[in-house]
């Protein structure tokens, strides 16, 4: 599988300090243990709101996609290769308590005509609750912990209470005084909250148990690294169309001058840029390398010149394995569902 690059994805980074190309593929999850694990159940999530948990997670795992297919299979869930299980903590309940000026009728001669409009003092008491899942990835064969992970979530409900009524139209409206803090114990958070905050949580989980669809930039250089560079006005033409937003116009711009310039860092790096946007990753690969070498070559190069150009050979280099690892797991996922699914029909 290569990386996805459509018009509709790919983007200019303009408006960022270093302009660059930006673009959607697949990233593997943040923990690749997980990989191995595309045969999984839900199990018991203990504490408050832990069936909440339960049915969240649960259904992670049911919608979780890559490019559109089903990610995970479950092929027998008696016998499933790992069970995700885990617990919720509420982690701190308190409340924001503030003052509000609001200007509105307080009589009314009938329904729709008001007699008479007032400044009214309000206090409003925001309750927030902030809770922890963690979720454990257990071998089911071994009874292994695989890795563990935690995320937190939260809720917040308002009610403002009417304090006075306050003479004068010279009043502004709005906030006014200090904000005053309560810390409360988290045992006595209400429960409907706690049961609001665990979907937010469980849904960050998302990153940490299959592979998924990230941006990524990749960034040009802007500032000549040699001679060559600098003396040919088309280095900076095609760095503005960058700016821009005319991606077309600019790759090709840096494709010409690749050719003008075989032995200039910057160029082969920006001309790189285009290639890992549009999805060539090994031909971006060699060219970063190939830039990064000759960078190395140049005397007194700054550090901050030269960035973009190793941290595009480290992110592809990266990008590549991950992209190794994801296939990897689609080819085994397919061959146990191949080979263990008709015996548990």
């Amino acid at each position: 599988m290569k990386r996805i690059v459509s018009a509709g994805l790919l983007v200019l980074a303009a408006a960022c300090a270093t302009p660059g190309y930006d673009y959607v593929s697949r990233a593997a999850p943040n923990y690749p243990q997980a990989l191995d694990y595309t045969d999984v159940v839900t199990g018991r999530f203990g504490g408050p709101a832990g069936e909440v948990a339960e049915q969240e997670f649960d259904a992670l795992l049911q919608s979780a996609e890559l490019e559109g297919r089903p990610w995970f299979n479950v092929i027998d869930s008696d016998r499933p290769q790992g069970i995700y299980e885990g617990g919720v903590e509420v982690t701190g309940y308190r409340a924001e308590i503030t003052y509000n000026r609001v200007r509105r009728c307080v009589e009314y001669d009938g329904i729709f005509d008001c007699e008479r409009r007032a400044t009214i003092e309000q206090r409003c008491i925001r309750d927030i609750v902030d809770v922890a899942v963690t979720a454990h990835l257990i071998d089911y064969a071994s009874g292994r912990r695989v890795f563990t992970s935690t995320q937190g979530g939260a809720a917040e409900q308002q009610d403002c209470f009417d304090i006075k009524e306050v003479w004068g139209t010279d009043l502004p409206e709005g906030s006014f005084g200090p904000t005053e803090q309560e810390i409360y114990d988290p045992w006595s958070a209400p429960y409907g909250m706690i049961a609001q905050a665990v979907p937010a949580a469980v849904a960050q989980f998302r990153t940490d148990i299959a592979p998924y669809m990230a941006t990524f930039r990749a960034e040009i250089v802007t500032k000549p690294l040699t001679g060559e560079e600098a003396g040919d006005p088309r280095f900076a033409a095609a760095v503005k169309a960058t700016k821009s937003g005319h991606f077309i116009g600019a790759c090709a711009q840096w494709d010409e001058l690749a050719t003008a310039w075989p032995s200039a860092p910057g160029i082969l790096h920006n001309q790189a840029a285009c290639m890992e946007a549009r999805g060539n990753l090994a031909g971006a690969h060699a060219q970063y390398a190939r830039a990064a070498d000759l960078a190395r070559q140049i005397p007194l190069l700054k550090d901050k010149d030269a960035k973009p150009i190793f941290d595009a050979l480290s992110r592809v280099s990266r990008g590549r394995y991950e992209e190794k690892m994801i296939d990897g797991a689609i080819e085994a996922t397919d061959e146990a569902v191949t080979r263990l699914r008709p015996e548990t029909r």
